[in-house]
C-alpha cells in the first residue's frame, strides 16, 4: 500500500490571503499604529513616521536572510552578542579497558 509523504513541513500555512499569520500581525499592527497617528499628529510628521513604520513592518514581514525571517535573524544576533563566547576544552576521561 502506498502512502503520501508530506513535503514542505517547515512551511507556514497561509492564513489571510497570501500572508502567514505572523506576516499579517506585523502589517496589521503597523496599519493600526498608522491609523491612530493619522489623527493624533500633524500630517508632515505623520508622513515621515508612516514611511519608517511601513518600511519596518514590511522588512519584518517579508525580508528573509539566508532562508530565515528577519525576526529570527535579529533574535540570533542578540543571543550571540549576549552570551559568553569562551569555550574551554575539557578532555573526556576514557575508562581504562581491561583485557
Amino acid at each position: 500500500m502506498r502512502f503520501s509523504v508530506p513535503q514542505f513541513i517547515e512551511r507556514e500555512s497561509k492564513i489571510v490571503g497570501p500572508l502567514t499569520f505572523k506576516q499579517f500581525l506585523y502589517v496589521g499592527f503597523a496599519a493600526t499604529i498608522l491609523f491612530v497617528l493619522y489623527f493624533a499628529i500633524p500630517f508632515i510628521l505623520f508622513t515621515i513616521l508612516a514611511v519608517a513604520i511601513t518600511g519596518g513592518a514590511l522588512l519584518l514581514a517579508f525580508l528573509r536572510v539566508g532562508g530565515r525571517s528577519l525576526p529570527i535573524v535579529a533574535q540570533n544576533f542578540l543571543t550571540f552578542f549576549a552570551s559568553s563566547k569562551i569555550y574551554l576544552w575539557k578532555k573526556k576521561e576514557i575508562p581504562p579497558k581491561f583485557i
